[in-house]
């Protein structure tokens, strides 16, 4: 909980992190005094692409980038329908947006087109403590946007993990108590990050980022994590796959296992897509898209493992378990009949 007490120029109030406690200050600043972050988690990859082409990420160039995102033009439109911010952006000292580089592009932009509404040409903000360094900042960060309420995109997230991890230093056991996630949603979060990083190096795709859920996919399974650790060439061909299109939906990897494991699928799956893998897959096992079928092989597999006591209930003359069994076989005698097909 923050403590406010009264301050010369603004408010002054207490937040607790790290076992420390850091006094900031809430003051109202003009909004073209905010200068934008360039390490703003939202833009790691985009900065990265237009220093590829020879800029420098200007404040101009970032608000460009921000402005382009349809989120940031969505909030711009809930900023004017409340009639200014709800939450405070933070930042240093020195006017630079650490949280709420978005909310600023959007409140620039209103007040460009309402240079006259107060509400749109000034801003409370919360005002970091000078010393306060770049851990504990990014500590914070994941404090709002991972365990707390505003999330950033799971590219984001990944990345926020693995700079914390890798950057500096914090153990599986730490970011596992900071962040409310299990360790192995934290590891599969690092090496889809890894990943993904390689993709776009690799293949320059103007999408990459939102590829990343292709990564985590992927990592989810144990035999595709075994296929990276043992066969290298592998990944690269798994890059080019996503790159080409063959997995439409981040979700169709869950049944990638599946279709290395049956080579007639796998065949068909390099030739075409995963799609028409998964067809193959189930021309062999109907199970996979019926219902029937599926509730035949649980049924099935059920009768394989019947327990002792009900075979010597059976034995011992059980009439009305018995008389399930014997309604189960006339049904099966039915549908072979119907189908004019035989069991035997």
């Amino acid at each position: 909980m923050s403590t406010a007490v009264a301050a010369e120029k603004g408010t002054r109030f207490t937040i607790r992190l790290g076992d420390r406690d850091f006094v900031l200050e809430r003051k109202q600043v003009p909004v073209s005094s905010l200068k934008l972050d360039p390490k703003n988690q939202r833009l790691s990859y985009l900065l990265g692409q237009i220093r590829k082409e020879g800029k420098l990420g200007t404040d101009a160039e970032l608000h460009e980038l921000l402005w382009a995102m349809d989120p940031v033009k969505d909030l711009y439109q809930s900023i004017y329908q409340n009639g200014g911010l709800i939450q405070d952006p933070i930042i240093k000292a020195d006017g630079l947006v650490v949280e709420g580089n978005c909310r600023t592009v959007a409140l620039r932009e209103l007040h460009k087109k309402f240079p006259k509404d107060d509400r749109f040409a000034s801003v409370f903000v919360q005002i970091l403590p000078a010393g306060f360094s770049e851990e504990q900042l990014v500590t914070l960060l994941g404090e709002l946007h991972i365990a707390g309420k505003i999330e950033w995109r799971a590219f984001e997230q990944a990345e926020y993990v693995y700079k914390m991890n890798k950057q500096f230093g914090k153990t599986y056991d730490f970011l596992s108590s900071h962040l409310r996630w299990p360790r192995s949603k934290i590891a599969q979060k690092i090496a889809a990050y890894e990943e993904t990083t390689i993709y776009l190096a690799e293949t320059a795709d103007p999408q990459g980022v939102n590829r990343f859920s292709h990564f985590e996919e992927f990592m989810k399974k144990k035999e595709l994590r075994d296929k990276r650790e043992t066969d290298p060439k592998f990944m690269k061909s798994f890059r080019q796959w996503v790159l080409q299109g063959k997995f439409p939906d981040a979700k169709d990897v869950r049944i990638f296992p599946d279709v290395i494991s049956n080579g007639r699928a796998f065949k068909t799956f390099e030739e075409k897509d995963i799609q028409s893998a998964e067809r193959v897959l189930i021309e062999s096992d109907p199970s996979r898209s019926s219902d029937f079928y599926w509730s035949v092989d649980q049924t099935t597999q059920k009768l394989r493992n019947t327990p002792l006591s009900e075979l010597n209930d059976l034995k011992n003359g059980d009439t009305a378990k018995l008389a399930k069994l014997r309604e189960l076989h006339r049904s099966l005698l039915d549908v072979a009949k119907a189908a004019g097909v035989s069991l035997v």
